[in-house]
């Protein structure tokens, strides 16, 4: 098996061992980070410190890991050693079922997180929240309708009960108000 990580040629070029995918979320991360820490700075100070506090952290994360894909890419891998499938690392894990997903199961989760976003942007993050919980649970993990509202309603308790009465921080009402 072949590590992405090996794309190497023969002569050990360092530009080639660049793990591109990572490369590339990584800069768009960053990317997202740096604009959503700009644009949190036009905002007044008490709805500003929760946005500028994750977007902060977010880009010195993606900062950091893109000096280390850009600056320290992986060095190929020793043979494989003679163990079971089963005792497979977690990372090999990881990179097996990503591997195996297809443009459909891709083009699914992108237009999930897209509708998550457009809901939020038209309707608020409370009745974004519940109504992308309910969905979700109930196309794509196939839950009941009653489960999926119980944990979606539940969801959108604790996190009014978080923001509005213990932190008394204003999130997104959405372009129709509806909070």
């Amino acid at each position: 098996m072949i590590h992405p990580a090996e794309d190497a040629d023969a002569s050990g070029s360092r530009s080639r061992r660049v793990h591109r995918p990572d490369l590339i979320i990584t800069s768009v991360l960053l990317l997202v980070f740096i604009v959503a820490f700009l644009m949190a700075t036009g905002w007044r100070d008490l709805a500003a410190y929760f946005p500028l506090g994750v977007s902060g952290m977010g880009a010195i994360a993606s900062a950091s890991f893109l000096v280390r894909v850009l600056f320290f890419p992986p060095k190929p891998h020793s043979p494989e050693p003679d163990v079971p499938g089963a005792a497979k690392s977690v990372a090999e894990q990881e990179y097996e079922f990503f591997k195996n997903l297809s443009k459909r199961d891709w083009i699914t989760s992108i237009c999930w997180l897209g509708g998550f976003f457009i809901a939020l942007v038209i309707f608020g993050i409370y009745v974004a929240v519940v109504a992308f919980t309910a969905g979700y649970l109930r196309y794509q993990a196939a839950k009941s309708w009653w489960f999926s509202w119980i944990y979606a309603a539940v969801l959108g308790g604790v996190i009014y009960g978080i923001f509005e009465i213990t932190l008394k921080l204003p999130l997104p009402d959405g372009l129709l108000g509806l909070g």
